[in-house]
């Protein structure tokens, strides 16, 4: 068929067009609730040199330390990873407006202070929390256990105080609890023989952790990692279960801790 030239001008056209419109639609993937809850985080934190590449202007897609899922979630942000770097003030709050995120993480910066903040219950879709070596204060929420969702913990290296919240043997994906360095006191919970999950990793030494270890931690067998040293724990481990097979280092540095595989029993 002959194209006649306004023909041709038009298609041309219309493919210039339908090209404008796809670079259009292709440079700002991200939604435009996570881009302003973004910049309000990044505000919150004093707006620091590690986070300049949150521009306005730019797709918040590329910006650096965070990731977008794909067309499925609508390219939500899944991922929220701020690590080390000159950075201080709290936790941001707005945390809690990235509905879709699964992974967020906090990790190295001592200038991060206050509390785990509890707009962190919003985040329904969150896997893996990593709020680590920074200078958090306050207990370890209860509120944590609102996370259904949640497979993984680590609130280690921080100045968190209080008793370890039970209620967190009841999350029924959790699969890795890491309490490590902190100021925590009371006892181990009775619960956490009884995980709703199998949980192959539980780390809470460098505590001030009391009493005795509950004979039923010994129904887990913690195959990727336990550890209680470095506590106030007394008495002697349980026998008949899996934490006999675990090393000296595992419970060295306990008040007057004793069985094997540490000293006898007097």
């Amino acid at each position: 068929m002959d194209h006649t030239p306004n023909t041709t001008l038009l298609f041309s056209f219309l493919f210039f067009i339908t090209y404008l419109i796809t670079i259009a639609s292709s440079k700002d993937l991200c939604n435009q609730n996570d881009k302003n809850t973004l910049l309000k985080i990044k505000k919150s934190l004093n707006n620091p040199y590690h986070l300049a590449s949150w521009d306005p202007e730019s797709d918040c897609c590329s910006w650096y330390c965070l990731e977008c899922g794909d067309a499925t979630v609508n390219y939500r942000v899944i991922s929220l990873t701020i690590f080390a770097g000159q950075i201080s003030g709290q936790i941001p709050p707005e945390v809690g407006d990235l509905p879709y995120i699964q992974r967020l993480t906090f990790h190295k910066l001592t200038n991060i202070t206050g509390q785990i903040p509890s707009t962190i219950t919003k985040l329904k879709h969150l896997r893996f929390l990593t709020l680590s070596r920074l200078n958090l204060t306050g207990p370890v929420p209860e509120f944590l256990k609102q996370l259904m969702n949640l497979e993984y913990l680590n609130l280690s290296f921080n100045q968190l105080s209080g008793s370890i919240p039970s209620s967190l043997s009841s999350l029924p994906k959790l699969t890795g609890i890491d309490l490590s360095r902190n100021k925590l006191t009371g006892t181990i919970p009775e619960s956490f023989g009884s995980f709703a999950a199998e949980v192959p990793y539980l780390i809470l030494s460098h505590n001030q952790l009391s009493g005795s270890i509950p004979k039923s931690l010994g129904n887990n067998d913690f195959q990727d990692g336990f550890n209680v040293s470095y506590n106030r724990l007394c008495g002697p481990i349980p026998t008949g279960g899996s934490l006999q097979r675990f090393d000296y280092y595992t419970y060295f540095h306990n008040k007057c801790l004793c069985g094997a595989p540490l000293d006898s029993c007097k």
